[in-house]
């Protein structure tokens, strides 16, 4: 007399070696080799070349690109980001919003209407 368990275990068995078995190659396909058409002193010389330009960083500074024009001042700042947030373009998480070049051009219109008050004031 079999135990349920012992029949169970068989009958699982049977079922297993029913399956039909499938076969996978065990090495991986690589890629073709790459054949390159510059030399080791070409790609030396061209890499010498952009880090003495400054277009390779080294190490874990980053390349920060050099100011352009008048930075802007606080109350330029402030005022620029209110307009921003009144026309609804400062979002929260994953939003995204993107202003149109009428947006932008009222945004920078704040940012110079309160360096006119603030330079007036200042008389």
């Amino acid at each position: 007399m079999k135990t349920p368990l012992v029949t169970l275990i068989a009958a699982a068995s049977a079922f297993v070696m029913a399956l039909p078995a499938s076969a996978q190659e065990a090495t991986p396909d690589y890629p073709a080799a790459y054949t390159s058409s510059v030399s080791r002193d070409e790609v030396r010389d061209a890499t010498s070349q952009a880090r003495a330009a400054g277009q390779i960083v080294d190490g874990e500074r980053s390349h920060v690109a050099s100011a352009s024009g008048m930075p802007l001042t606080r109350a330029q700042v402030v005022a620029e980001l209110g307009e921003a947030r009144r026309l609804g373009l400062v979002t929260e998480g994953e939003q995204v919003a993107v202003a149109t070049e009428a947006q932008l051009q009222s945004i920078t219109s704040a940012g110079l209407r309160a360096t006119s008050t603030a330079v007036a004031a200042k008389q």
